[in-house]
């Protein structure tokens, strides 16, 4: 399951965060509440604990407490969708067992000079990243805004790799 084919689509969302936790060796999402409002007219404020995270809707819901689990669910979802998105855009770094944070890409003084199979090379990677993260069928941007985010993460990957090249004092061809 990738969660950006279920983000936007209504269904049973604490169940497909559960799945989401099983695929990924993660504890089983545990759901706790708080009661708001009277009995007759109650809203939920949901927390949930799954991995090593914990997720707490930033209102109270109302309604149904089952509904409630949805909404909580559906937003970490949502959650996670965007945070990969992100990520795969080079937009953030991800840090092993920490939250995802911003950062920004330097921006380069001078230009720099690269060999075009380089940049074709890290566009076709960009592209496969994408492309995997989020199949065209499900893809809730537009093309442009892909085309941006497959520029920015092609940048970075260039980037990286002349820094890369330069820390070990290797020199790429000017073909």
């Amino acid at each position: 399951m990738h969660v950006g084919d279920v983000v936007g689509l209504d269904g049973n969302y604490k169940g497909l965060l559960i799945q989401y936790c099983q695929e990924r060796g993660l504890s089983y999402p545990q759901f706790s509440e708080t009661q708001h409002g009277t009995s007759d007219a109650p809203s939920w404020k949901v927390t949930v604990q799954y991995g090593d995270r914990v997720h707490e809707t930033a209102e109270p819901i109302p309604g149904a407490k089952k509904g409630a689990h949805q909404l909580a669910a559906k937003q970490i979802l949502e959650t996670i969708h965007e945070n990969r998105e992100r990520l795969l855009a080079g937009e953030i770094d991800a840090q092993v067992g920490k939250d995802t944070e911003t950062v920004e890409i330097p921006t380069l003084e001078e230009p720099i000079e690269v060999a075009l199979p380089l940049v074709t090379s890290a566009l076709t990677v960009a592209n496969e990243r994408l492309s995997t993260a989020q199949p065209s069928r499900y893809r809730s941007v537009s093309d442009a805004e892909y085309s941006r985010k497959l520029a920015q993460l092609t940048m970075r990957i260039v980037r990286d790799l002349v820094k890369a090249a330069d820390e070990a004092n290797i020199e790429f061809p000017h073909i």
